[in-house]
């Protein structure tokens, strides 16, 4: 049996994320032997957005693949970089005229897998194709070049839309979707049609005692007092959150997924 296993970690918070993980990736490497490690680098530089300079500290760290979200444009300039980063796929139901690659190829005991990005819609209000329907054009498009293996990072708000979204893409025999974007580990791995790695969401890599990454007090007063405020990335421990799945690369299935949490002490 060709098997792979990986590892996929959820939204990286700015400097207290990619610092956490650096310092325990290599102990979650040893334990887990990943042939891969992915994420979701959408929030990584400041709390917002990506560039290539975090792009490349995230690479150095032996992360194979980066994925993204609604947050992807935020950093100036981004949009003329993403092209250079081979390692970086942005959300596939994106325009069409935006740059980027809507999906990466690895190979793995003569098996492609391909890892793929898209957004949801519920409660969004970015110019977005279906997930569902681009999905389903991706994984046809892709077999025709001889890929069988897809994992998938569903970064959405609503869990059904997840949940719906999961169940969809196990009738395409896609072999793991991983949620990301609320920044809440869910306790839900399982894996659907006893076939398809599925969590609804990876929760993040960030500030322990934040609100989703970010410090408390301004949100706090925004949300009491409607005051402006900037969303600043938290201090203090952090946190770090993922799993690990392991696939079955010539029957194009996942056998297992792991949650895994560590919180800075």
């Amino acid at each position: 049996m060709k098997c792979c296993n990986f590892l996929f970690f959820g939204d990286v918070v700015g400097r207290p994320g990619r610092s956490f993980l650096g310092k325990h990736l290599p102990l979650l490497k040893e334990k887990y032997s990943p042939d891969f490690v992915f994420l979701n680098g959408e929030n990584a530089t400041g709390g917002f957005g990506l560039n290539v300079a975090i792009a490349k500290e995230l690479k150095d760290m032996g992360v194979h693949g980066i994925t993204l979200g609604n947050h992807t444009w935020n950093q100036r300039g981004f949009w003329e970089e993403i092209d250079s980063l081979d390692y970086v796929c942005r959300p596939a139901n994106f325009p069409e005229e935006c740059p980027g690659r809507t999906h990466l190829i690895f190979e793995h005991q003569s098996e492609k897998l391909a890892l793929i990005n898209t957004v949801g819609r519920a409660f969004s209000n970015a110019v977005l194709d279906c997930p569902f329907k681009v999905m389903e054009r991706k994984v046809a498009s892709l077999r025709e070049q001889g890929v069988k293996n897809f994992i998938v990072d569903f970064h959405a708000e609503a869990t059904a839309e997840k949940y719906t979204f999961g169940w969809f893409c196990s009738k395409l025999d896609v072999s793991c979707v991983v949620g990301t974007h609320t920044h809440v580990q869910t306790a839900d791995e399982r894996l659907l049609d006893q076939k398809m790695a599925f969590i609804s969401d990876l929760g993040m890599c960030g500030s322990y005692n934040s609100i989703l990454g970010f410090q408390p007090d301004p949100i706090i007063e925004k949300t009491l007092h409607g005051k402006p405020c900037r969303f600043e990335v938290g201090n203090g421990p952090a946190m770090l959150n993922g799993v690990c799945v392991r696939m079955d690369l010539e029957n194009h299935c996942a056998l297992s997924i792991e949650r895994i949490q560590m919180v800075e002490m």
